[in-house]
């Protein structure tokens, strides 16, 4: 991880400033919702070090961190690393910002993100699908471990404090799927940038931990995964592409599970071929194996479990023409949705694709005859990748003008957290 920037790593960074911007606009867009200001009144400490990212009081750092990953991750509005199968950005920058010094630069902030990518994209290459399929949620898991991991970079620290706060962030790994639809689901975010700087705490209090977290025997990967790693692959693989690179980050156009995606274009391509709800007979909608494995709520109660209910996403779309992210709030569901739910069914007979694709196939029964719309590669998916455009529009609605600021500093060299920070407020 301590390794030297590769020669080009322009591209590098030219990627993890749209994934800082991105961040920045779902944090900014969550920062008035009911559950975040609770949170913040909960854990907000008058006369606490650390600002609390886009909100006017301060905290303890690690409290800073579990706030903003909290809020970042609240809409389910941001990045996704397919690797990972998890949000990448929400925990990293969350603890980043939360040990970050006024003067730090933002560059070496961005550099320690990009490394704590390569820890979530690596890891979930050898534990995935089976760990996410097992019903753990990586945000919560993996991320824990990456989010220590940039902080190492982030502090230069040295080898053996490296292996120390590895260690510690691995022992508070948690985090399960079951917990989607709910306040809980954007929690392990944040608890995950928290158990990293909670870990980076411990290193800078000198107490003792394994020197040996992810040995084969009883090591964090056997432990969680039933798994034996083998550290000569990582070196030969890391940043060889780097993992934000190849396969890349998803950046979101809607506030649902990327899981959805895929069948949430297919019923836009269908709205514009003109099918409508009202013509619709049946609806079968296809997956892989275990494709649709985190949309677990086919009949939502609410908009926040609808954000996991591809049934909810799609019917919005044929009735509406799109989804309206303020459907996805934590308010109930209007009434006709539970009338008309009985023409859906699910299967899962496609063929798996690869780990940048999301296969969905929607099939639609008019008037008898079967009228399909299949998508593996979304718009937001590394193969189809969001227009930068869409990026800062995001930020634009989370800021108003103040935006062209932010992405400045963001885009520049030589910027500093305290630059950035008082531009967000």
């Amino acid at each position: 991880m301590h390794q030297a920037q590769p020669e080009d790593s322009g591209e590098l960074f030219q990627i993890a400033r749209s994934a800082l911007i991105d961040y920045l606009a779902s944090l900014k867009l969550a920062d008035r919702e009911v559950a975040v200001q609770r949170l913040v009144e909960q854990l907000k400490i008058e006369g606490g070090d650390t600002e609390i990212l886009s909100q006017s009081v301060t905290t303890t750092a690690e409290r800073a961190a579990l706030i903003n990953g909290f809020q970042g991750h609240y809409l389910d509005y941001d990045d996704v690393q397919p690797n990972f199968r998890g949000h990448p950005s929400v925990t990293i920058f969350s603890a980043l910002f939360a040990i970050a010094a006024p003067t730090d630069q933002i560059e070496d902030l961005l550099w320690a993100y990009i490394q704590g990518v390569e820890v979530a994209g690596q890891f979930g290459r050898l534990l995935n699908p089976h760990h996410a399929v097992s019903g753990w949620h990586s945000t919560a898991t993996i991320g824990s471990i990456a989010s220590a991991s940039a902080i190492s970079v982030f502090k230069r620290l040295s080898v053996e404090n490296t292996v120390a706060i590895l260690s510690v962030a691995a022992s508070q790994t948690a985090g399960m799927l079951f917990q989607a639809g709910t306040d809980n689901k954007p929690l392990h975010a944040g608890l995950a940038a928290r158990n990293a700087v909670t870990a980076y705490q411990i290193v800078q209090a000198g107490l003792t931990t394994s020197e040996d977290p992810f040995n084969n025997r009883n090591g964090w990967f056997k432990v969680i995964g039933d798994l034996e790693v083998n550290a000569t692959n990582w070196r030969q693989t890391w940043l060889k592409p780097a993992q934000i690179q190849t396969p890349g980050l998803w950046f979101k156009q809607h506030q649902f599970c990327s899981a959805a995606i895929s069948g949430y274009d297919a019923a836009v391509d269908l709205w514009q071929k003109g099918i409508q709800w009202k013509d619709c007979q049946k609806i079968v909608i296809h997956y892989p194996q275990n494709g649709d494995r985190v949309l677990n709520q086919p009949r939502p109660q609410t908009g926040q479990q609808g954000k996991f209910s591809i049934e909810y996403i799609v019917w919005q779309v044929l009735n509406y023409g799109d989804v309206d992210d303020q459907k996805f709030a934590a308010l109930p569901i209007e009434p006709q949705f539970y009338t008309d739910i009985e023409i859906f069914s699910r299967t899962n007979d496609l063929p798996q694709g690869s780990v940048t694709s999301r296969p969905a196939r929607l099939e639609v029964f008019v008037n008898g005859a079967s009228i399909v719309s299949e998508v593996d590669d979304p718009l937001g998916s590394p193969a189809n990748p969001l227009p930068q455009e869409k990026i800062i529009d995001k930020l634009q609605r989370a800021i108003g003008a103040q935006s062209a600021q932010v992405e400045k500093i963001v885009r520049s060299t030589n910027q500093t957290v305290s630059q950035l920070v008082e531009a967000i407020k």
